[in-house]
């Protein structure tokens, strides 16, 4: 029995080396799949493929369309125009909530424009970050400020933060970088923050090989006013990880919001992060 179900499984395996390249999208599918999107692009359009795996293939046609602030996008809920480029029957996560206005087929490819309401971003946590006042907080010592440099805030006791490009869940990330400290809290206070009716905190951990090497759970509590809303974990396997926090009764005025970063195990912890106030 077990002998016939390893011929099986042979078999099916030949069958799909056989077949399925014939169902893959060739260069010249992918070339005219890029020409369809040039010709109606706006800026400020996000383009994706689906599946994700086809992305880096993507990006060879159409990449000089993805700087990196869009290309290191914490999420896709600014862009009320995104293109999906899609294969076999895939759809981009970063199309939901969308109608799909136009579709065009290429070979083994289809191009969609979708649309959709885009959230308007009152602060932007990572853009601004050189407004913010970030300190260290221990039992013993009480809290130290850490000064602002020429391109990150350097703390006395050891880390630094600034913002930086990461490899997070095997993407690339616009964020804060910092490597957290055991026995301590790493505040990072913004004051005068134009809120929204929500606060949208991404968070996760840099580094595949740092990811396998350490234990440690990162926590980030988030405050607004300081009234504590909840907090983000990022761990080894969390990915990047999106929370939404309700602001909606302080739409429209300024607070201020604090984050907090802790960890109990920091070895091979490197940790990124990115915020936004906005209205959905």
């Amino acid at each position: 029995m077990l002998a016939a179900l390893i011929v099986v499984l042979a078999l099916a395996e030949t069958v799909n080396a056989v077949v399925a390249p014939a169902f893959a999208p060739t260069d010249k599918d992918w070339v005219a799949a890029a020409a369809n999107v040039r010709t109606a692009f706006r800026p400020g359009d996000l383009i994706v493929a689906a599946p994700a795996w086809a992305d880096p293939v993507m990006r060879q046609q159409l990449g000089d369309l993805l700087p990196m602030p869009i290309a290191g996008r914490m999420d896709a809920a600014r862009y009320g125009r995104v293109w999906e480029i899609s294969q076999r029957g895939a759809r981009a996560q970063e199309t939901a909530g969308g109608r799909d206005t136009s579709m065009a087929t290429y070979g083994a490819l289809q191009v969609r424009l979708w649309e959709k309401p885009a959230a308007v971003v009152t602060f932007d946590f990572l853009a601004e970050w050189r407004k913010a006042a970030v300190s260290v907080v221990t039992a013993d010592r009480g809290t130290s400020s850490c000064p602002l440099a020429a391109d990150h805030f350097q703390c006395a006791e050891g880390p630094s933060l600034k913002q930086q490009i990461l490899e997070i869940d095997t993407t690339l990330r616009r964020a804060l970088g910092v490597d957290p400290l055991e026995r301590a809290t790493l505040a990072i206070d913004y004051g005068e923050v134009t809120l929204g009716r929500e606060l949208a905190v991404a968070a996760g951990l840099h580094n595949v090989w740092l990811r396998k090497a350490g234990r440690g759970k990162v926590t980030m509590r988030v405050l607004v006013d300081g009234r504590d809303l909840g907090m983000v974990e990022a761990t080894s396997s969390s990915g990047w990880s999106l929370r939404r926090f309700d602001t909606a009764a302080l739409a429209g005025r300024s607070g201020s919001v604090r984050f907090e970063i802790t960890v109990a195990d920091a070895r091979s912890r490197h940790f990124g992060f990115a915020a936004e106030a906005r209205n959905p």
